[in-house]
C-alpha cells in the first residue's frame, strides 16, 4: 500500500503539518498560491519546505480557473509554476486546481505549462490513477463530511466495495456520522487489504487549526506510520502507477467544487 498526503494554499501552518509528517516518516505535497492566504509562507520558508517535501503549484491567486479565458488560465497556471521554480530552484511536477474546479481546457493549460500531473478534490479514490491530470484523493481532513460532491464520491466507492464485502461498506457509510477520523481509519483498513492501492489524505493546515483537529490528525498519521507502508509524494505517483495515463488524457473532465 502506498500513502501520500497533500496540503493546499500555503498557509504558514503548513510548517506544522510538515513537522508532523517528518515525525512519522511520511511525505507531503504542498500546493502553494502566491497571494491567496493572508498568513502565507515566506519565500525563505518555501525553500526550506522544498528541502523536506514536494512543492506543487495552486495558481497565483486561487481563482476558479473554469471562469477564466485561456489567457487568464495560462497566466495563473504558468505564472505559478515560474514563480515557485524561481523560489525553489527546482522543477515542479504537480498542479492542484483551486476549488477543485477544472475542465478540459484547464487540463490542457496545465499540461502546456509543463506540469506532469494535476490533483483534484474528488474523494474516495483508492485505485491507481488513470488520468494524471485528474488525480483524485481518498479523504479530506475536514469536520463536515456531508458537503457538495462528497455523497456522490462515497456512493461510487460503496458500489464497488459493497460488491466485494458488504459489511465493510456498511461500516463506512455509518462512519460518515462519526467524523472524518473514524471514516479515515476504516478507509485505511479497507485500502490495506489491497497492496496496489493508494491512500491519499489531503487538507488545509488553516482548517485543522480552525476546527482544532491537530490531535486527530496526528493520531491518524501515527496509525499510518505503524502500518509500514510506502510513503510517496503526489509527484512520485506519476511514475509508480502502472495504469496512469500518458501526459494528457483526451477525455473531458467533470468539475468538482470544494473549498
Amino acid at each position: 500500500m502506498v500513502i501520500t498526503t497533500s496540503w493546499d494554499d500555503g498557509d504558514i501552518l503548513d510548517e506544522r503539518v510538515a513537522d508532523m509528517l517528518d515525525r512519522y516518516g511520511l511525505r507531503g505535497t504542498f500546493y502553494l498560491t502566491r497571494t491567496h492566504r493572508q498568513r502565507r509562507l515566506s519565500e525563505p520558508s518555501i525553500r526550506a519546505l522544498a528541502a523536506r517535501h514536494e512543492i506543487g503549484a495552486h495558481s497565483l491567486s486561487h481563482p476558479n480557473l473554469t471562469q477564466l479565458d485561456r489567457k487568464g488560465k495560462t497566466r495563473e497556471v504558468a505564472g505559478s509554476k515560474s514563480w515557485l521554480e524561481d523560489v525553489t530552484g527546482e522543477p515542479l511536477a504537480m498542479f492542484c486546481y483551486p476549488f477543485g474546479q477544472f475542465d478540459h481546457e484547464t487540463k490542457e493549460v496545465v499540461a502546456e505549462a509543463g506540469f506532469r500531473g494535476g490533483r483534484t478534490t474528488g474523494q474516495f479514490a483508492v485505485a491507481p490513477h488513470r488520468d494524471r491530470y485528474a488525480m483524485r484523493t481518498t479523504l479530506q481532513v475536514h469536520p463536515a463530511l456531508f458537503r457538495h460532491g462528497t455523497i456522490g464520491d462515497l456512493s461510487r466507492y460503496l458500489l464497488v466495495q459493497g460488491a466485494a464485502h458488504g459489511y465493510a461498506a456498511m461500516q463506512l457509510g455509518i462512519s460518515m456520522f462519526r467524523g472524518w477520523s473514524r471514516l479515515a481509519h476504516l478507509l485505511l483498513a479497507d485500502v490495506a487489504r489491497a497492496d496496489s492501492h493508494v491512500f491519499h489524505l489531503w487538507g488545509h493546515s488553516w482548517e485543522i487549526e480552525e476546527h482544532d483537529m491537530w490531535r486527530e490528525c496526528e493520531d491518524f498519521l501515527r496509525s499510518i506510520a505503524q502500518l509500514g507502508s510506502q510513503a510517496r509524494t503526489n509527484g512520485d505517483l506519476l511514475s509508480s502507477n502502472a495504469g496512469i495515463s500518458p501526459p494528457l488524457s483526451a477525455t473531458p473532465a467533470a468539475s468538482r467544487s470544494r473549498r
